[in-house]
């Protein structure tokens, strides 16, 4: 078994397609085919089913692909090592961040790093947070910044505190709680609103807001994208809950009112014990902690 038949397996398996798989991995088709058929037979058992129009992985291929994926993360973090030892810092940091990072400047924050360590490069997965534990846990990226998750436990996944951020309530410019300052949260019982969807921490975290000020939300559209949403809420749709580092500079014409109830976004640095030892990793971990306390960010790394 060599590394670069792990790659080929791996490519496969993501792009379900030899030739497409081929180009990634920039060998011919016949060479990537003949790697992978070496190496079912050295395996003796069908990694991938063929025919002329599709692939698929089989079960067995299935967990000998996640397997080679934490092989590769290994062997990739070795070769980083020994360069570090030599002075350097090389390789790719694949990175997940959330859309929303509150008072980090995300863009900033990897420029600026990039700065120190010009001969790296940049994988970003942006998606929510419950998705990139997942896949921070399986190995396919090296570090997250996160909301903390409040359930289920993540045992093998380290959270350290980057920044607070604080929700407000966007409302139409019109509404009748544009231009006061603050509302306690059960005066907005009846009103209808545009709300993260379930798949996110966000969600469960105003819904508990609500629930705790008295009422269940009546909601009228889900969605996670930010634009979305002020687009909606500017149009009279509803009212939401935002950021207050987002709201202040919403690209629709709107309003935002303070809420008396403290509604807590806690940016959090997520690591896994795997990806500790990847030097790229635990670099950006310090410097993004160094970046907050420059920043006058609360208390990062509590």
């Amino acid at each position: 078994m060599e590394f670069h038949q792990l790659q080929y397996v791996v490519a496969v398996a993501e792009e379900l397609n030899f030739t497409r798989a081929a180009d990634k991995v920039s060998v011919s088709q016949s060479t990537l085919s003949h790697q992978i058929a070496k190496l079912e037979d050295e395996l003796g058992i069908k990694l991938f089913d063929r025919s002329s129009r599709s692939v698929h992985v089989t079960q067995a291929g299935a967990d000998f692909v996640r397997r080679a994926r934490l092989m590769l993360t290994d062997l990739v973090a070795a070769q980083q090592s020994m360069e570090a030892f030599r002075g350097l810092l090389k390789g790719t940091l694949r990175i997940g961040t959330i859309a929303s990072t509150g008072m980090i400047d995300f863009a900033s924050l990897l420029a600026h790093f990039h700065q120190r360590h010009p001969n790296l490069n940049f994988a970003v997965n942006q998606s929510g947070t419950y998705g990139l534990l997942k896949d921070l846990h399986a190995g396919e990226i090296d570090i997250a910044l996160t909301t903390r998750p409040s359930d289920p436990p993540y045992d093998e996944i380290d959270f350290t505190h980057l920044a607070d951020d604080y929700y407000v309530l966007v409302v139409p410019p019109t509404h009748r709680f544009a231009g006061r300052d603050e509302i306690d949260l059960a005066e907005a019982s009846e009103e209808r609103f545009v709300f993260y969807s379930g798949s996110g921490s966000l969600y469960y975290t105003c819904m508990a807001a609500c629930t705790a000020a008295g009422f269940k939300p009546n909601i009228v559209c889900y969605s996670d994208d930010a634009a979305t949403r002020f687009s909606l809420i500017s149009a009279g749709m509803g009212v939401g809950f935002f950021p207050q580092a987002e709201a202040r500079r919403p690209p629709f014409h709107v309003a935002s009112v303070r809420l008396k109830q403290t509604l807590n976004k806690e940016i959090v640095l997520a690591m896994s014990a795997r990806s500790r030892t990847v030097p790229v990793a635990t670099a950006f971990y310090q410097f993004a902690l160094e970046w907050a306390r420059d920043m006058g960010l609360g208390n990062p790394g509590a």
